[in-house]
């Protein structure tokens, strides 16, 4: 069972949804929730220089927590009535999605926030990490375009890293240890369609962004 604890967490980002003195709060709600003071998807800023990545589930583990769209709490999902693991090896790096994004159903997503996998050490659920963007995995979850960002942190052995190409070249099997976990999490579903480079993942991230400022607009 995961041990759960009183996560708080101090940003320093744009002024806007969150500001440089606030801080974030989860507070534990029973054993599959912990309750944020901010909504984790709406009230945090996507980018502040660099972008930002809201991790929920910590490398190195299969718990499969999410972070609730509608209410913004962080919680574990449920399958079949039971707390959801994932049934393959632990997630290669720490798993999470880009705050203020949506792959619009419209443009062949899934209506969620971009998803992104931060490779490096393994940090708290419910974590902030700051990073940079390399590029992305072209995928199909059953046909709707499910495509995962790349990313790294400033501090860590891939610090120098700029892009898939050069992380390719430099560190020859990460990015294939990436692609074969995702391609083989969930089975047969996943369909892997190429890579993407980092300026054309970024334009995907601005365009998720756009589209999430259209929903919460309405």
């Amino acid at each position: 069972m995961i041990r759960f604890k009183l996560l708080t967490l101090a940003l320093i980002l744009l002024s806007g949804s969150i500001f440089a003195s606030e801080v974030i709060s989860l507070r534990k709600d029973g054993d599959y929730r912990f309750i944020s003071n901010v909504h984790l998807v709406n009230e945090l800023n996507y980018k502040s220089n660099d972008y930002h990545a809201l991790i929920e589930v910590p490398a190195g583990t299969t718990a499969k927590w999410e972070v609730n769209h509608k209410t913004g709490h962080l919680e574990w999902e449920f399958k079949k009535n039971k707390p959801r693991n994932v049934k393959f090896l632990p997630y290669p790096g720490n798993y999470g999605f880009i705050p203020q994004s949506i792959l619009d159903k419209k443009d062949g997503g899934d209506g969620d926030p971009l998803d992104v996998i931060v490779l490096g050490a393994a940090v708290e659920r419910g974590s902030i990490q700051k990073i940079r963007i390399l590029g992305a995995l072209k995928l199909l979850d059953k046909g709707e375009e499910d495509d995962k960002l790349i990313a790294i942190v400033k501090e860590g052995p891939f610090k120098k890293i700029d892009s898939i190409e050069e992380m390719m070249i430099k560190f020859p099997g990460v990015i294939e240890i990436i692609r074969t976990w995702f391609e083989g999490y969930k089975g047969s579903k996943i369909q892997f369609m190429g890579y993407m480079k980092s300026k054309e993942a970024k334009a995907l991230i601005e365009k998720a962004h756009k589209s999430w400022k259209k929903h919460n607009d309405k």
